[in-house]
């Protein structure tokens, strides 16, 4: 079984230079931006408690919603501060990595290198894959094979939706039909053989292309193929540096995985309700992008970034733990993570 519901974008998120901008305008005194940070971080801290505080409460729901803020960028004296956490935090997780973006430095790894199935991570290739190859806007027809998709999201053949919703779908909710769809659409512009083939080759194609070794991928969903073969493929290192490269590049992409929920209409005006898998999601200040992934072969994953202030993206990346505790593993590193400041 792999991760699942359904979802689309809200307003797009825009582009970095334009967010700093705003708020360059609404807060000119570098000064007063400081003490503003200072405050909410110890408005944060008297509220009680630190991600992995929450985890126990939200094994059986999503919460209730999750806020975006936005932070301007200080001095390289201040965003850089090397970072250091412990080599010994108990995660259930087979491997593990944390990376600072702005430094480009590792913060904590556990068998990083290590090549394990992805599940729905699959999707973030998927996601780019298709945005690289379609209009957003354009509208996009569900086949009949997606409906067939292990755990499908209730998408029903013949219905048409703008590609943005399917992305945000298949991203936020880890829709299999949304991604199928999406595959099957993108690659019917890459040649006259079967339209999914051509585009999972594709994403092989594109993987290779940003330097990742062991990133393999076999299908849209990351879906078990069997008992013993996997949809995807890669290592936590390579996962976190592809939502690096995701939210350096198509932050307006993964935009929508910092939301609790949505609902995403299709061109006839029918709507489908969808709640973010990742059950952290409005518990993580500041949060980028994140992604889950379940089967029965890969176990728990899940891959957050978030910003810990002054323009600062740190990633965390878990595979091969379990369906509940990738959560709490997350939990740990973010509060590491925090905590080392």
């Amino acid at each position: 079984m792999n991760d699942n519901p359904d979802t689309p974008p809200a307003t797009p998120a825009p582009r970095a230079h334009e967010r700093l901008l705003e708020a360059a305008q609404r807060f000119p005194v570098a000064t007063q931006l400081l003490l503003l940070a200072l405050l909410l971080l110890g408005l944060f801290a008297a509220a009680g408690g630190n991600v992995s505080s929450f985890v126990s409460s939200v094994r059986e729901e999503h919460p209730s919603g999750s806020e975006r803020t936005t932070t301007l960028e200080l001095p390289d004296s201040v965003s850089t501060v090397v970072l250091s956490v412990p080599e010994d935090i108990p995660l259930t997780a087979d491997a593990a990595f944390v990376w600072d973006v702005k430094s480009q430095r590792v913060i904590f790894e556990k068998n990083a290198d290590e090549v394990l199935p992805l599940a729905s991570i699959t999707k973030l290739m998927t996601a780019l894959v298709a945005y690289e190859l379609l209009e957003m806007g354009s509208d996009v027809t569900i086949p009949g094979n997606a409906t067939k998709q292990d755990s499908p999201s209730g998408l029903s053949g013949g219905e048409r939706f703008a590609a943005s919703k399917l992305s945000a779908l298949a991203l936020i909710a880890s829709s299999n039909d949304a991604a199928y769809s999406l595959g099957s659409a993108a690659g019917e512009r890459l040649g006259d053989a079967e339209a999914v083939t051509q585009f999972v080759a594709a994403m092989n194609i594109r993987a290779e292309e940003l330097g990742f070794e062991h990133l393999r991928f076999y299908n849209t969903t990351g879906l078990d193929i069997s008992a013993t073969e996997a949809g995807g493929y890669g290592t936590a290192r390579e996962v976190t540096y592809l939502l690096e490269y995701l939210i350096q590049h198509y932050p307006e992409l993964v935009y929508t995985t910092t939301q609790a929920e949505t609902t995403v209409q299709n061109t006839a005006g029918e709507t489908h309700d969808a709640e973010n898998t990742n059950l952290l999601v409005g518990q993580i200040p500041n949060i980028l992008a994140s992604k889950t992934g379940y089967t029965d072969l890969a176990g728990g994953n899940l891959t957050v970034a978030f910003d810990m202030g002054y323009d600062r993206p740190i990633i965390v990346t878990v595979l091969s733990s379990s369906r509940n505790d990738r959560f709490s593993d997350v939990a740990r590193l973010v509060d590491a993570v925090t905590d080392a400041q």
